[in-house]
C-alpha cells in the first residue's frame, strides 16, 4: 500500500519523468560518423558496378563491386580526394563506370538534348491540340464539300450501280493473273 501511495505523490512523477527523460536522451544520441565513410559512401554512389549495368558499387553485392569499395576505402585512407579517386576508376574502366557522366565535350548533348526534346514535343502537341479543337471557318468547309447539280448526281450514282453489278475484276488483278501464269 506504501507504494500506492508514493506513486501519487509529485515528487516520485517528478522523478518517473527525469528518468524518461535521460533514457531518451540516451537512446537518441547519434554515433558520429567518421568524415571517411561519409566521403566513401558518396564516391561508392557516383560510381557504377561494371558488372551490374545500372546499380552502383554501393548498391551492388558483386565481388568485383565489394572490391571496389575496398579500394575507395584504401585510396581515402592513403590521402585521395573523391575527385581523384574518381578518376582512378575512369583510368582504369573508361567514362562508363560514372553512374552521372561528366558535362562536357560530347556528353554535353545527354543533359542538353533530352529537355529540349520534351519542350519540342509539348509545343507539337499543343499545336495538333489547338488546331483540331479550333473551328474551321464557314467557307472552308464549303471548300471541303463537292456540291452536285441533280442530273450530274444521277450519273454519277449510275455509273457507281454500273460497276457494282459487273463482276469483273479491278484492272490490277487482270494484269497480276497474266502474268504469273506459267508460260508455255
Amino acid at each position: 500500500m506504501l507504494v500506492f501511495k508514493l506513486m501519487k505523490t509529485p515528487l516520485y512523477i517528478l522523478l518517473v519523468c527525469g528518468l524518461l527523460s535521460v533514457l531518451s536522451a540516451v537512446a537518441c544520441t547519434v554515433q558520429k560518423i567518421p568524415s571517411h565513410e561519409i566521403q566513401a559512401q558518396e564516391i561508392n554512389k557516383t560510381l557504377m558496378c561494371p558488372v551490374c549495368p545500372g546499380e552502383s558499387i554501393d548498391q551492388s553485392q558483386h565481388p568485383l563491386a565489394s572490391q571496389m569499395r575496398g579500394v575507395v576505402d584504401e585510396k581515402l585512407e592513403e590521402g585521395w580526394n573523391g575527385e581523384q579517386v574518381r578518376n582512378f576508376f575512369v583510368e582504369r574502366y573508361g567514362v562508363r563506370v560514372l553512374l552521372e557522366p561528366p558535362r562536357r565535350g560530347g556528353n554535353l548533348l545527354v543533359w542538353i538534348v533530352p529537355p529540349i526534346g520534351i519542350v519540342m514535343g509539348m509545343l507539337v502537341l499543343y499545336m495538333v491540340l489547338r488546331m483540331m479543337t479550333r473551328p474551321q471557318p464557314e467557307g472552308e468547309l464549303r471548300a471541303s464539300r463537292v456540291d452536285l447539280t441533280g442530273p450530274e448526281r444521277e450519273t454519277y450514282f449510275s455509273l457507281v450501280e454500273q460497276a457494282l453489278l459487273e463482276d469483273v475484276p479491278p484492272p490490277d488483278q487482270s494484269s497480276e493473273n497474266s502474268s504469273t501464269e506459267p508460260e508455255e
